[in-house]
Parts: structure tokens; sequence; C-alpha cells
């Protein structure tokens, strides 16, 4: 038979029925052209992180650009980050687990959830923590029109701090959700509408100003969907995200593009992936997002410490160019785990990045192919492919990499890609044939297996390499011999 394309996998799709799809994609972004070109899909391997600044302190916790300076908490400290990568501590954080951050150019609001809320002043590098009788203990902090606006730790309401006064507060600017009664998890401002997003509904909000509570509801702008977590909630590509769901729904990625509209953009794969964490791991989830080499893309990490933690991601460019919801993976290191990103922010011209486990601050660098000079598994599973159930003899199997970019000595002077399959739907692989991908200067290089023996129903491949090089992937093919033994 001759030799004919086979899809490159457009993301990630592993059916609860593993024999009908275990397709995945980790650490390479697919991508869809926007013009002709040699294939439709390709795979962009990520960016790596490269070390940009060291707090010498905890993971990091959040992060936000305030007049073009960076600022990170790490540990239990308020850090600011110069341009030339230089770490200064501004002062103490209470807590351990993530914050949340809001500005108003002058002013720095930190909300460390059921706990103490700061404000660090830009003009004066003077932290401050919020003593007004006041303030209620909150989760989130948002700035809107003049005001800081935080929800309150037990959920039942919002309030609001003075004009542009983020330390006082009046006991009666308060507000609450009223279309249901459920709980107040997180909010987010999108085209100048507040979202107050509860357990399984969203309300929208105005500012209309007034002396005493300046937000109003927006009649009709409702929607029967809520968050299940107060971290999973960003705004992203005109619209905003969150994880959650209605009344008696499992948690799913939607995606709020109106008033009144929210529309699930997770795929069955990824809701049964999220569905393996439990409500309480669910409820620390935390999304991120940014833009980079042409694909808008979010990401969706969830830890635990039962089965292994993970970051999935949506690309956002590629789902519009393909009509379907495109989903991946990053991890860090070569073993099943989350990405060790944990907050992405733009300043001094790069996207830096807190680290999860210590105080570093990256960035992400198309020119690293390392997380910290440690290895970046790259790793793609195709769908199953088959010949109408008739049994196949495997004669030729190719993959195109953008070649000739292996490093000149060490580990990755000869790149290698290793390739197994599987016949019975991921619940077994074959072992690993490995071919290189190119020295350094071999442009044509092609990685080709032959003879892999026959196969009765449909066979999946899986590519993977771990070498410190430039690794896109751009085409593959087969060339099959119907009924040979």
């Amino acid at each position: 038979m001759l030799k004919r394309p086979l899809p490159i996998p457009l993301g990630f799709y592993t059916s609860q029925s593993t024999p009908i799809s275990r397709q995945n994609c980790i650490n390479w972004l697919p991508t869809v052209m926007q013009a002709v070109a040699l294939n439709n899909v390709a795979l962009i391997q990520r960016s790596g992180l490269t070390q940009f600044a060291d707090t010498s302190n905890g993971a990091c916790r959040g992060g936000m650009t305030v007049n073009g300076l960076a600022y990170f908490v790490c540990g239990t400290s308020l850090f600011s980050i110069s341009s030339a990568g230089v770490a200064t501590n501004r002062g103490a954080i209470s807590g351990t687990n993530r914050v949340s951050m809001a500005n108003n150019g002058t002013s720095l609001v930190i909300v460390v959830p059921s706990g103490n809320g700061y404000v660090y002043d830009v003009s004066t590098s003077t932290l401050t923590k919020i003593s007004d009788v006041d303030y209620q203990t909150s989760d989130t902090v948002t700035f809107y029109r003049g005001y800081f606006v935080f929800t309150a730790s037990d959920g039942k309401q919002l309030f609001v701090s003075n004009l542009n006064q983020p330390l006082t507060f009046d006991a009666l600017d308060y507000g609450s959700a009223d279309g249901d009664p459920d709980r107040i998890v997180t909010q987010i401002l999108d085209h100048d509408e507040l979202s107050v997003i509860g357990e399984h509904t969203t309300e929208m909000f105005k500012s209309v100003g007034g002396v005493d509570f300046p937000l109003q509801i927006i009649p009709g702008a409702y929607t029967e969907k809520g968050a299940a977590s107060k971290y999973g909630a960003i705004k992203f590509d005109n619209s905003y995200l969150f994880i959650g769901g209605g009344k008696n729904e499992k948690a799913s990625v939607w995606r709020q593009t109106s008033s009144a509209n929210a529309s699930k953009i997770s795929t069955d794969a990824i809701d049964n992936e999220i569905q393996k964490f439990t409500d309480d791991e669910i409820a620390e989830a935390f999304m991120m997002n940014y833009s980079k080499k042409g694909q808008t893309i979010a990401l969706i990490t969830l830890n635990s410490t039962r089965i292994p933690s993970r970051t999935f991601g949506y690309n956002a460019t590629a789902a519009a160019l393909s009509q379907s919801p495109v989903w991946f993976e990053f991890q860090s290191g070569v073993d099943a785990n989350s990405w060790r990103a944990n907050t992405i922010i733009s300043a001094y011209g790069k996207l830096l990045v807190g680290d999860a486990t210590n105080g570093k601050i990256g960035y992400l660098n198309d020119d690293d192919y390392t997380d910290y000079n440690e290895p970046m598994l790259r790793q793609a599973t195709t769908s199953p492919f088959s010949e109408n159930s008739t049994t196949i003899f495997a004669g030729e199997f190719e993959a195109t990499f953008q070649s000739g970019v292996g490093l000149t000595v060490g580990q990755g002077s000869t790149p290698i890609v290793r390739m197994r399959f599987t016949d019975d739907g991921g619940r077994t692989f074959s072992s690993s044939f490995s071919r290189t991908i190119g020295k350094i200067g071999r442009y044509g290089q092609r990685s080709i297996w032959r003879r892999q023996g026959s196969f009765p129903v449909a066979r999946s491949i899986r590519l993977t390499i771990t070498d410190p090089v430039l690794a896109n992937l751009i085409e593959l093919s087969a060339t099959p011999e119907l009924g040979t033994s």
C-alpha cells in the first residue's frame, strides 16, 4: 500500500472506554495552521522555564503587575521584582494558601482567604494590615470603579472599601446576590460588569455610585451556573472561564461570554479527569492564562495527595480554527505530575512565572527546553487507526520533526524520539523503539520505524522525547500492508 498521512493528535481525548481513544498531548501545544501548510495540525512544544529572580522563600502564592512593576507573594512575604531580576522583601503576609490580589495603580490589596487583608502603598513602599473594625474576613478582592470589592469568607455578602481608600470601611457598605440563596464563591470583572459567582448561580452587578453600597444587580443578568473554586475563575480572550456547574452537576469548565450565557468548553474526557478529584481538591484548583506564539492559552491545575496532580490546558486559538475544543497537558519532570508554574504575569517584556515548589521567579523562554534545567517530557499518543478491522502488517511508520536542532555536545547532541505502540486501547504498550530526530544541521532527517508486526483491529502510537532540544512534530505517516503476517 502507499504511504498515507496519519492525524497528528489535536490535544487530549482519553475516552472512558480506552479502546475508543487514548489520545493525549503532554508539553506540546496542538496548533492549527492559519494558512496552507505541509500539515493542517502541528505540535509545538511549550516554552521552558528559566530563572529570572529568586526570593529565597517558599512557594509562590500569587502575583500581580502594578504600574509596570512585578509583585509576588512567596512563602510568607510580599516581594517586588525589578526589571533586573532583583527581589526585595516588602513585608510579611500571613498564611500558606493562595492569595487574591487587586490594585488601583497606587494601592495593591492582598487578601488571604479566611485570613488577613493587606494594603501595599506603591508610592511609599509600605505594607499595612487592614485593621478597620468594619472589615470582614474575605476570600477574594476586585477593584471596580474606585472601590475594592470583597467577598466575605462566610459566602453571604459582598462589601466594599471607601472610595479609593482600601484601609477604610463602612459597616453599611455591603450587598448580596439575591437570585438564589447559594453561597458566594468568587467574583470577576468583565466588560464593566461584576460577576458574583455562587456555588451554582451567577449574578451580575453594575456600579451606580451612591453614598452607601455602590453596586446594583443588573435585571435579567443571571446564569444558572456557579463556581467550584474561589481560585478557578479568570479573564480570558474577551470573556471569562470558571470551574463549576449548576445544581446537581459535576465540575466542568465553562466560558461566560455574555450576561446570561455560559457554555461548556471542557470535553467529556476533561470532565472525567477533573471529576477524579474530590470536591475539596477541586475547591483548591486554580486557573492561569497567557498568550504566546500566537496561541491563547488557559491552564487549570488540580492538586492531590491521593492521585497525581494534573495541569490541563485549553488552546482557544486552535479551538476557534478547528471548531472543536482543544485540550492538552503540561507537566514538570518526566513522571505524571502538574506543571510547577502556579502564577503567570506580564512584566518587562516577559511572562514571569511564580513557582509552586520554591521561591523562584522564572519566565517563559522559547529557547529553553527544560524547566530550570530539569528534563521536559514531550509526549503524544495518537488516536487509534485501523483499516476496516482488517489485519494490518505495520510495514513502516514515519514521524517528521523540526530537525537539525540537536546540541553540539552532551545530552541532545543526538536527540532521540522513542516510539511505543498499543493494540489494546492503552492497557499495555510495546517496548520502546528509538530513532534520532536529527543532529545539529541535519535538516532532512526522518524518523522511520519498519516492520512493527501486525495488529487485527486498531493501533495507537506514542512518541516521547526528553532531550533538551527543540522538537516540534509536523507530520505523521504510515505504510501499512493488508493481510500480511
